[in-house]
């Protein structure tokens, strides 16, 4: 199978198929299936694998925190079953199946659907991967839903097993924030990373450019484009989140994510200023290979107009007329060269005076 293109891909798998069907759209990128819960409150934690949705919505209470994460998200049975228990509408189900799903903020009820994109910097190749979170927000739970098991919300985890007055993080709305503050810090160590690489080509291109610059322009202001494409819509997502009348949200995780929405915007500037940044360099580079071009065509320009002339004497002096003077003279050779010598300095001494060279 032919790799897919990063900005766009085809729904070829869902194609003719009535709304609200449950196909896997992408990449399966892991085979089995994984459900965790973390279920708490503020005095206990319980931590644990689960093997079937059943037994992990079993931990749902009215006190108490359930967090259930599924990685893998190409099972539509799984899918399905988490939908049923939560009344989930069978399009919100299908857009958590489609990986390719933009970001957006949802009310359903008594359920807030959320879809996000985590990032994935890989420093081989310096490129950038997407893939999706999606989140549903009920009474006392928050599932959610990755491609693959990662390590973007070992932070939240901790957090979890080690505060002792885990009070503030029972409420599943604020847990979606501390989510989406993970992600938006790494969306900040990605552009960090980039910028530092960008920063880095900048000097290369003023002193030092060479026949892979433009190839290297080019992957960054790609990645950039990918990055703005990902991220941007996270703004949106925020201003939604603040907006919400669902019960789910509280007063208190509105005011954290106005402060997010602010990092969303503080991460575009950076990626336009980046862009902008890129878009000069390339222009530098181009004006640089200009130059270059410019000054080898002056250099030859100027030995060409210095030998035309002592070409034009030489010409004269090798057609060895019988009738030409200067033939006979004892010292004509070495007069020749005089006269060569002299006219190439001129010459030279003319253009140093117009700072043409």
């Amino acid at each position: 199978m032919p790799p897919m293109s990063r900005f766009i891909h085809l729904k070829t798998r869902s194609k003719g198929s009535a709304p609200g069907s449950l196909i896997f759209v992408g990449d399966i990128k892991q085979e089995q299936v994984r459900i965790r819960v973390m279920h708490f409150d503020s005095n206990e934690l319980v931590e644990q694998d689960c093997t079937s949705v059943a037994e992990a919505f079993e931990f749902i209470g009215k006190r108490t925190m359930t967090w259930i994460n599924i990685d893998g998200i190409h099972d539509a049975g799984i899918i399905q079953e988490v939908g049923s228990r939560l009344e989930v509408s069978s399009l919100i189900l299908e857009d958590i199946m489609n990986t390719e799903h933009r970001p957006k903020f949802e009310e359903s009820g008594s359920i807030v659907f959320m879809i996000i994109k985590l990032l994935n910097h890989s420093s081989d190749d310096g490129t950038t991967a997407a893939e999706q979170l999606s989140l549903l927000i009920g009474k006392g739970v928050l599932v959610t839903f990755q491609e693959r098991v990662g390590t973007h919300f070992e932070p939240v985890r901790e957090r979890i097993r080690n505060t002792q007055n885990k009070a503030r993080l029972i409420h599943p709305d604020y847990l979606a924030y501390a989510l989406l503050d993970c992600a938006v810090d790494n969306y900040m160590e990605i552009i960090a990373t980039a910028g530092r690489d960008i920063e880095s080509l900048d000097q290369e291109v003023i002193h030092s450019p060479k026949k892979e610059t433009p190839g290297s322009i080019y992957h960054y202001r790609t990645n950039l484009n990918y990055l703005h494409k990902s991220i941007r819509p996270m703004k949106e997502i925020c201003i939604a989140f603040v907006r919400s009348d669902s019960p789910m949200m509280q007063d208190m995780t509105r005011s954290y994510i106005r402060d997010l929405s602010e990092h969303v915007e503080i991460t575009l500037e950076f990626i336009e200023f980046y862009q902008v940044m890129i878009m000069d360099l390339y222009n530098m580079y181009n004006a640089s290979i200009s130059n270059r071009a410019n000054e080898i065509m002056k250099t030859l320009t100027i030995f060409a107009s210095v030998f035309i002339p002592l070409t034009f004497v030489a010409g004269i002096y090798g057609m060895n007329f019988e009738t030409m003077p200067e033939l006979g003279w004892k010292w004509g050779y070495p007069y020749f060269w005089v006269i060569i010598l002299l006219v190439g300095s001129g010459f030279l001494l003319y253009f140093k005076r117009r700072k043409w060279f």
